[in-house]
């Protein structure tokens, strides 16, 4: 019964609203409650003797394993958390009778944690945030009061007396949040072009790096609470679109309250028995969690037409946007009767509607993005990003110049369906890397006629087995003439060298693709290279790049350039 994972929760999760320490615990499911019994004991007793007596304790059960949750003050939770993991070890100690424990002396040592841990100055700021109607959000080393050109950020060692703080300084930008399992992104981009297009200044954080004004200025993955965080921080903007990935909300809680509009774009298994979580109705869960920071009159913007996603919105009180490829979609109907919110697509037009009032966006087609209309994952895009914008007051001829003006080129969206075409060859380029993603991109490939159809693929190790099988049979369906397999190497994750690229070739060859037609490759950017120099014109190739985008990119540019 080892300890898995402990963790301070700084904002609003999937447990709480509040800040506190979490421990994530292996637990065979047969003494799960005996378990959680000794811990709520033994926690108890060092609460009461530190002076948090009135914390809240919650746990959770998932198969075998526990999580193990109480509330604790804002200025002292890795202090919080060394109890957290004092109290799972005196636990184990009354369930096993085995070994020794001083309580006196862990006592002793976890009060010195808080005392030279605490921070009252932190407290007091975040008072006087919420007396001035402003954001309060920390980081280990800074602290922030207001967001994007009215914030102000502080040392912690150096925080001023609020008193001191001239509040009219200090203000908050409109922020808009954005999860879900694919498509986060994308919208992430459109909506930073709508927002330009609306006279904004935007900020942008995502799995691509930090964006300022459309720019560029950080690479690498920045959808966890600290990627938000610098976003909000920065000066130069006027407004903030931050991603809000899974595993983020589940290691930290969310990164910012009080915001403007969130949108779920679709929750798909994907990334299964990480921090507690392993099933759908948990990952639906986690990403509903976005609901818990939404402003007064914030609006959760929700797709239709994923089955989960309805079902959960049932029992929510927050006022709801809806979207769906469908006007007939029952959900959509409902809605729009009651007056709400909602943007479908009916015939070839995109409506909006809202309190009995139907306006027509555009047509669907007018939107380069959406390849037509084949690109229906695009279209739902889309839809969201309408109803973010709307949440902002953005009129619909900013947003139709905006998204009439997004092409979705790799510099726009990078590995996102982006397209290139030379001698009769098509290359589609993209990141899906989970059969929801795959089988949407495969749907629209095969809209397209060709002689030949190739598939590169990888996939981090990581994923489960079955996960693997399931990603193959996705790619399967575009019934490819070749497969190239590619290993990862930085993504081996507990692997053997070639073992992930073997069981895509098996399974492939389950799906009835011929052995020979198979080749596997050392990394995605040899694969890349070897299926350019398989093409010839009338070919279509799917290049699902992991890693190495920036250099497969530049060999495909290279590849058009020369021919």
């Amino acid at each position: 019964m080892e300890i898995l994972n402990s963790r301070r929760i700084t904002g609003p999760s999937l447990f709480t609203e509040f800040p506190g320490a979490m421990l994530e615990v292996q637990v065979p499911n047969t003494i799960q409650d005996e378990a959680i019994q000794a811990w709520d004991v033994s926690v108890r007793r060092y609460l009461n003797v530190v002076g948090w007596g009135q914390s809240t304790t919650l746990t959770r059960k998932y198969e075998n394993g526990i999580s193990l949750y109480f509330n604790a003050p804002i200025d002292a939770l890795y202090a919080a958390c060394e109890i957290n993991e004092a109290a799972w070890e005196l636990a184990l100690w009354e369930l096993n009778s085995e070994g020794a424990i001083s309580f006196p002396e862990e006592v002793n040592r976890l009060k010195k944690e808080i005392e030279d841990e605490l921070n009252p100055n932190i407290l007091a700021l975040k008072e006087a945030s919420i007396r001035n109607k402003v954001r309060f959000f920390q980081s280990d080393d800074i602290v922030s009061v207001g967001t994007g050109k009215g914030s102000h950020s502080f040392d912690v060692n150096k925080i001023p007396d609020p008193e001191e703080i001239d509040w009219k300084e200090v203000s908050d930008i409109p922020v808009i949040l954005i999860t879900g399992t694919n498509g986060k992104s994308t919208i992430v981009r459109l909506m930073e072009t709508l927002l330009a297009e609306a006279g904004f200044s935007p900020g942008a954080s995502s799995t691509d790096g930090l964006r300022v004004n459309l720019e560029t200025v950080e690479v690498g993955d920045y959808s966890g609470p600290e990627g938000a965080r610098a976003t909000l921080r920065t000066k130069g903007i006027s407004s903030a679109v931050l991603e809000v990935a899974r595993g983020g909300i589940l290691r930290r809680g969310m990164p910012v309250e009080n915001v403007q509009a969130a949108i779920i774009t679709n929750v798909a298994e994907d990334h299964f028995g990480e921090w507690g979580v392993a099933s759908l109705p948990d990952m639906i869960a986690t990403k509903f969690v976005v609901r818990k920071v939404l402003a007064k009159n914030g609006l959760l913007v929700v797709n239709a037409d994923d089955a989960g996603c309805v079902k959960f919105a049932e029992s929510l009180s927050e006022t709801l946007c809806w979207f769906s490829l469908e006007s007939n979609n029952p959900v959509i109907k409902q809605h729009c009767d009651a007056g709400g919110r909602s943007c479908y697509v009916e015939g070839d037009q995109i409506i909006f509607s809202s309190a009995s009032n139907k306006e027509i966006i555009a047509e669907v087609k007018d939107f380069p993005i959406t390849v037509s209309g084949m690109a229906r994952y695009n279209i739902q895009n889309c839809l969201g990003a309408i109803l973010l914008a709307k949440a902002l007051d953005i009129n619909t001829v900013e947003i139709k110049k905006g998204l009439s003006s997004f092409g979705g080129s790799f510099n726009e969206n990078p590995g996102r369906g982006n397209f290139f075409e030379k001698d009769g060859i098509t290359i589609v380029f993209d990141f899906a890397h989970n059969p929801h993603g795959l089988n949407a991109i495969v749907d629209l490939v095969s809209q397209f006629e060709a002689k030949r159809k190739l598939v590169l693929i990888g996939q981090a190790g990581d994923r489960s087995d079955n996960d693997i099988f399931s990603l193959v049979k996705a790619a399967a369906n575009l019934n490819p003439d070749k497969v190239v397999a590619c290993e990862i190497l930085k993504f081996l994750r507990g692997r053997e060298t070639e073992e992930v690229p073997e069981l895509i070739k098996s399974y492939f060859i389950e799906q009835g693709i011929e052995e020979n037609s198979i080749i596997i490759k050392e990394d995605i950017l040899s694969g890349v290279n070897s299926a350019l120099e398989w093409a010839e014109s009338g070919d279509l190739l799917l290049l699902l790049a992991l890693d190495q985008k920036e250099e497969c990119i530049e060999a495909i540019q290279t590849f058009c350039a020369d021919r």
